[in-house]
């Protein structure tokens, strides 16, 4: 490459007479320029990494200028004023003297089209046979074209004529001689065209070489961000419209559909880093990536004289290029999936255009009234969002059916793919469009079936070396979609009526759970493999079919109790399974994630009233048993506040720190959120069961005993004992509930103060120390960090700080409801025991016979319900036990921890929402414990 760069400058001065134009010589013309293009990608990669900045700059500025090429120096210095010049100078100079670009002019050489020879009309031979024996004489020749042997056909023909016998062949012989000669024509002919269309395959195929060398190996800054989107604008229409013309050969589909690909992917991310550029407000002082990010940023003052929006290729240019994008999935028709797979993808990528970017959750939001959301003006995202609707609807069933047939049948990537395009039109159709096309065309009920066909599947990737994982992957997006119907109201009704949670309960490979690897235990001591291991595979087909469940039971409103019911059967199907994700000790990120979205599930489902929605024939003893799980769920669920609610969970941290790896931070910070949502579940759990099954206060059902001891317990010195404090068999006391409500206290002020800091590192993301940005970034990316340029460490560290802010906003969120659940919780058993609770120990008559009428309507309320072993708590409850309960309660329940609780609502919740209770329930607390027993 040396050599041909600095003989005669070979290189630039052939690239000047692209493309050549010889119409008697296309195909040695196409195979030229083929190779030249193919040899000008290598030399523009082999420069880009040697830093050969002006030889680069020059190939680029010949390739994509629109401007008349001025002539550059031998030696490849251009001089400052070259260096400088842009690639589209041509925006400061009069359009008239515009040229096309040199890339695009030679696409436009590439004849799509291809003449076809006549079919052969023969008289003698059998046209059938013909067509075998040209099959037959096939070969590929010395460029790899498959061509059919003329000499060798022509023999085999003659010899089949000179082993006719008879008068009539020896009359017949000139006809046939002359049809073989037809013949022979018929296959030059043929030839001709296959060398053709290998020729325009494999110019096509360099020209998209070329393409992406460009767009990936060329220095991003030779390239300005508003002309590489105008560059791959006008090279995505171009390309189109070449293959949409009715003439394009189908041959040539393949490539187009992964040029398209390519180019739809870089239009994406050029987008999207022109939306991130950090330019500053002179009004605000604010990053524009910022102001984008907290939602802001359209409505801003000034905001009008920044280009904003989607200006550089304009939201018109990107409606064309949707369109001839589905009107190229159309063209595919019944066949060629694998180009309709390109295309998906591409699809994918366009969309993701008007996706809104991950913006970090400042609190700040929520101080907006109703009146000023409902009245802001539209953003660019909502915007473009809606007129991509507008136009993929505007191809009805046409397009749908095509895209629901390859989510349904056909090969895994496509299959995937055209989930995944599924997955979002649906996110976006407010209309539900496709969820009605969906669901009356009777795919959605096809990939709910197939479930059932995929458990064989699935079960043989339980082995310790499975077999090819496309199945494992087909069924993960397959779930994700339906996860995605499921957020819908309308989505879960027609989910629950194709009986998804049906299948789901048939379903056997949820009962082959592995046994946890305990020398890997924690999930961060194994290095990372391509393969998990079989617990980590489980998890992966069990995490979906759990997250399905909580969906539709948060969605289905109206049906609630139904779909309650059906997840009930899922649960009692799937039991022992359930129980030993209960029962597990381990504490690495995958199985806190199985436990907490499995209290999220048993929370909501395993609630009293649920039996009688069960779509089977219960008896007696079948109730029992029913009755029996329910009571199991429940007790090992009250049994989990006890590794989870406070010092036990600081130990499991303290194992997480001494067996972690290089991806320390992130991993901590999953297994905290998962941890805190696997209280926060409970705790909702703790209060459905109150509520329901004990609506009045006389008849409160205790679902812990009144007892402290666990509080003052854990407080003292023995905070690292690793002793349960309960049996989750019996009914936990009060002080873990007060325990909890300290500890979340705690970690609501230390969330709230990380949270705080990193939303002001965000807004100065330029005046962070350098280690600090190194520190932000290796959380992103642990290797390779100092090899990249400072502004892509500056997009690493704001990713992060984005995640972290996030996930600090979802613990001050979880905090806030574990809080106000129990002082709830709190408050309706103090008053249960210092108010209504009559002690066994009590020596007045009249008393005891309240107490024991009192008890009966206890047991009376009960006895529906047997799940909880509720009159334990109860007949044990001595005059002695309320005395200490409200000592301890006073002494627990303190000054301190009352004003940071009206803190926490002041800071959190009534900016959160309008409705608060922590200062009702604190102010009820505080009575009941003034009240004086007598």
């Amino acid at each position: 490459m040396r050599y041909l760069r600095t003989s005669q400058d070979f290189l630039f001065t052939q690239l000047q007479y692209l493309p050549f134009s010889i119409k008697e010589h296309e195909i040695s013309t196409l195979n030229q320029m083929s190779w030249l293009m193919k040899t000008a990608a290598i030399e523009m990669r082999v420069t880009s990494l040697n830093r050969q900045r002006s030889h680069t700059q020059r190939l680029l500025h010949l390739l994509l200028d629109d401007m008349p090429v001025k002539p550059y120096l031998a030696d490849g210095e251009g001089g400052m004023e070259d260096e400088s010049r842009s690639v589209s100078g041509f925006l400061h100079f009069d359009t008239a003297s515009k040229v096309r670009r040199k890339i695009l002019s030679i696409l436009d050489s590439i004849d799509f089209s291809q003449d076809i020879p006549e079919p052969l009309q023969l008289d003698f031979f059998d046209r059938v046979q013909i067509e075998q024996v040209i099959a037959n004489c096939e070969h590929k020749n010395a460029r790899g074209q498959v061509v059919c042997n003329v000499k060798y056909l022509h023999r085999v023909l003659v010899a089949e004529v000179n082993a006719l016998q008879g008068m009539a062949a020896i009359g017949q012989r000139p006809l046939l001689m002359e049809e073989i000669n037809t013949i022979l024509q018929y296959v030059v002919e043929r030839n001709k065209l296959l060398q053709c269309l290998h020729a325009k395959r494999h110019a096509l195929e360099s020209w998209r070489q070329l393409v992406e060398i460009i767009l990936t190996a060329c220095p991003q800054d030779l390239i300005q961000a508003e002309d590489r989107q105008l560059i791959i604008r006008d090279l995505l229409q171009d390309v189109h419209d070449k293959i949409l013309d009715d003439d394009a050969a189908q041959e040539l589909m393949p490539v187009v559909a992964g040029a398209v690909f390519t180019l739809t992917a870089h239009l994406s991310q050029s987008v999207k880093t022109e939306q991130k550029q950090p330019l500053a407000l002179p009004m605000t002082g604010q990053s524009q990536y910022v102001l984008m990010l907290d939602g802001s940023f359209t409505s801003s003052p000034g905001s009008e004289s920044i280009s904003m929006g989607f200006a550089s290729v304009g939201d018109s240019s990107l409606h064309i290029i949707l369109k001839k994008l589905l009107d190229f999935i159309l063209k595919t028709g019944g066949g060629f999936q694998r180009v309709r797979t390109h295309l998906y993808g591409s699809l994918l990528y366009y969309l993701q255009i008007a996706q809104r970017p991950d913006e970090p959750d400042t609190l700040e939001a929520a101080k907006k009234t109703m009146w000023e959301r409902l009245t802001a003006p539209e953003d660019v995202f909502s915007k473009l969002q809606r007129e991509n609707m507008a136009i993929i609807e505007s191809y009805g069933a046409a397009l749908m059916e095509v895209v629901c047939r390859d989510a349904c049948d056909g090969h895994e990537i496509g299959r995937m793919l055209a989930l995944a395009l599924l997955d979002r039109i649906v996110s976006v159709d407010k209309q539900q469009q496709w969820l009605l096309y969906l669901s009356n065309s009777g795919y959605l009920k096809v990939l709910v079936d197939s479930l059932a066909d995929d458990d064989l599947t699935l079960q043989s990737l339980l082995t310790p070396q499975p077999p090819l994982l496309k199945a494992l992957y087909t069924y993960e997006s397959k779930m994700a979609f339906l996860t995605r119907v499921a957020k819908s109201q309308q989505g879960a009704l027609e989910l629950l009526r194709s009986g998804v949670i049906v299948r789901l309960a048939q379903c056997q490979v949820y009962d082959m759970r592995p046994e946890t690897d305990h020398q890997g235990m924690y999930g961060m001591r194994d290095p990372p493999v391509f393969i998990p291991a079989p617990v980590e595979r489980y998890r992966q087909i069990l995490l979906p079919a759990l997250q399905l469940c909580q969906v539709i039971l948060t969605s289905s409103m109206a049906q609630h109790l139904q779909a309650a019911g059906q997840v009930l059967q899922f649960l009692i199907s799937h039991s022992d399974t359930i129980q030993a994700i209960l029962r597990c000790q381990d504490v690495s990120v995958g199985s806190l994630q199985e436990l907490a979205s499995l209290t999220g599930i048993i929370s909501k489902a395993a609630l009293p009233g649920v039996l009688s929605e069960l779509d089977i024939d219960v008896n007696e003893g079948t109730q029992m048993e029913l009755q029996g799980h329910i009571g199991r769920f429940q007790r090992q669920c009250l049994g989990l506040l006890s590794r989870f609610g406070g010092s036990d969970r600081l130990r499991q941290f303290k194992l997480q720190d001494d067996n972690a790896g290089g991806d320390r931070v992130n991993k901590r910070d999953e297994i905290e959120l998962a941890m805190q949502q696997i209280c926060a579940n409970v705790m909702e759990y703790c209060e459905s069961l109150m509520l329901q099954s004990a609506p009045s206060f006389q008849h409160a059902v205790c679902l812990f005993t009144p007892s402290l001891s666990e509080s003052t317990n854990r407080d003292g010195p023995r905070q690292d004992t690793q002793t349960s404090v309960v049996p989750y068999w019996h009914l936990p006391g009060l002080g873990i509930i007060v325990y909890l409500l300290k500890q979340s206290t705690s970690d609501f002020f230390s969330y709230y103060d990380s949270h705080r800091q990193s939303v002001n590192k965000l807004q100065n993301v330029e005046q962070l120390p350098p280690d600090e940005i190194k520190e932000l970034c290796q959380s992103v990316m642990p290797a390779g960090v100092d090899k990249i340029s400072t502004s892509q460490k500056y997009v690493l560290a704001r990713r992060r700080l984005v995640k972290l802010i996030n996930n600090r906003a979802k613990l001050l969120s979880l905090c806030s409801y574990i809080i106000e659940t129990c002082l709830f919780i709190l408050w309706r058993h103090l008053e249960h025991y210092l108010l209504h609770c009559t002690p066994t120990d009590s020596q007045d008559p009249l008393l005891s016979s309240r107490m024991s009428f009192k008890k009966g309507r206890l047991q009376d309320s009960f006895g529906s319900e047997p799940n909880l072993d509720f009159s334990s708590g109860l007949n044990r409850v001595s005059q002695h036990d309320i005395e200490q309960l409200q000592i301890e309660a006073t002494n627990s329940f303190g000054e301190s921890l009352q004003k940071k609780l009206l803190d926490i609502e002041g800071l959190y919740s009534k900016v959160r929402s309008r409705y608060t209770f922590i200062q009702a329930l604190v102010r009820r607390i505080r009575g009941l414990l003034r009240i004086s027993r007598t």
